[in-house]
């Protein structure tokens, strides 16, 4: 396993996309891939900065504890979609491995609900079935969570993120909200033209998508 590689973000979309997709951010997003706006510094951002500075230790941390050993790996795309990517923080015995650090506050259920789209979009991403949330709390407590692949929810995830890719590749601009539970509505090219108003070729790639 190698070094993670850097990944010229406007050109992919990665497991923080997938949060803000399911969010509903859309436009907002939409704004930064098609380089209308430019991407938010998050260089003095305390909360990402303690979240990147922490991760050496909460892999540490979790080896020490469980025993299994976290992997680092360079970026991995989709097989069939090579936009779609994760710049995983690691593997650990065939799992998905993400290092965060979190307010002393935080509740359990907000965590894991605030990181479930980009746990899912990896294992999309992997194939792999299973994903850890390893959690650094400001109050001096850890917390982990092995987290299912959800197969009904990457559906939804992976309708999503090939509609919006749609508006980047195609410069249409999309609704500023999106509700993500929309997603479950459509099924064909006909429910895409009836919620966006967008007309779909059969050359647009997103027929294995939506059957």
């Amino acid at each position: 396993m190698g070094r993670r590689k850097e990944l010229n973000r406007p050109h992919g979309l990665g497991g923080t996309d997938a949060i803000r997709i399911v969010d509903g951010k859309w436009k907002e997003l939409w704004d930064e891939k098609t380089g209308k706006t430019k991407r938010e510094d998050l260089s003095d951002i305390l909360p990402v900065q303690l979240g990147i500075f922490t991760e050496k230790f909460n892999k540490q941390w979790y080896q020490k504890i469980t025993g299994e050993r976290v992997v680092s790996v360079d970026t991995i795309h989709h097989p069939e979609y090579n936009h779609l990517y994760g710049n995983l923080d690691g593997v650990a015995k065939g799992k998905v491995w993400e290092g965060k650090h979190t307010n002393a506050f935080a509740k359990d259920d907000t965590v894991i609900e605030k990181y479930y789209p980009q746990l899912q979009h990896y294992m999309m991403v992997t194939g792999f079935k299973k994903a850890i949330l390893s959690v650094i709390f400001g109050n001096m407590k850890y917390k982990k969570w092995e987290i299912d692949k959800d197969e009904a929810f990457i559906q939804k995830l992976m309708k999503a993120e090939t509609l919006f890719w749609y508006h980047v590749t195609n410069d249409i601009v999309p609704p500023d909200y999106m509700d993500f539970n929309t997603m479950e509505g459509i099924n064909d090219f006909k429910d895409i033209i009836e919620t966006f108003g967008i007309e779909i070729s059969d050359e647009s790639g997103l027929q294995g998508t939506f059957h």
